[in-house]
Order: structure tokens, then sequence, then C-alpha cells
């Protein structure tokens, strides 16, 4: 994907043209201060898909720990009052 670079002054002197820009070519801008990269600009239809990917990924690896932490329990055994009595196991009460 090509990038636009501008500067923080750019984006102070004419924000409206750069973000017209993201909107319009779907290209992110870097905006840069003192020659080094600080954020981007994303259009709202990128940060959408890049949220939505986000989540994917979160609830994929919930998942994975879930299937990982149920192989661990298998042979575990609980107590039967675990649900009326949690707080006696928990700190000792």
């Amino acid at each position: 994907m090509i990038t636009t670079t501008v500067t923080a002054r750019d984006i102070l002197r004419d924000y409206k043209s750069v973000f017209n820009d993201v909107r319009n070519t779907r290209r992110p801008a870097i905006v840069t201060a003192h020659k080094e990269p600080q954020v981007a600009i994303v259009s709202l239809d990128d940060l959408e898909e890049l949220q939505r990917l986000k989540n994917k990924d979160s609830a994929k690896n919930l998942l994975d720990f879930s299937e990982r932490a149920r192989k661990l329990f298998t042979d575990e055994k609980l107590p039967k009052d675990l649900a009326t009595n949690h707080d006696n196991y928990l700190w000792g009460k």
C-alpha cells in the first residue's frame, strides 16, 4: 500500500487537503514531526476494517485459550459446593 507522508506543520496549514486526499484515495498519511513518524491518518473505512480484524483475532485468541484451559483442567476435581462457597475457597473464610 502506498502511503503519503506529511509533516505536522502541513497538517496545521492545510489539514482539509490531507483529509480529503486520505478519504478520496484511501491511502494512509503518515504524519512526521522532527523527521520521525508519529501517527497515521486513515480513512474511516480502513479504521473499521482494522478494528474488525483486531476483534476477530481477539475472539480467536480467546477460543484458543479456552481450549488450552479445558485440556489443563480435564482431570481437575473441583469441590461440589464451589458455586455456593467460592468465597471460602478464594479467601479462606
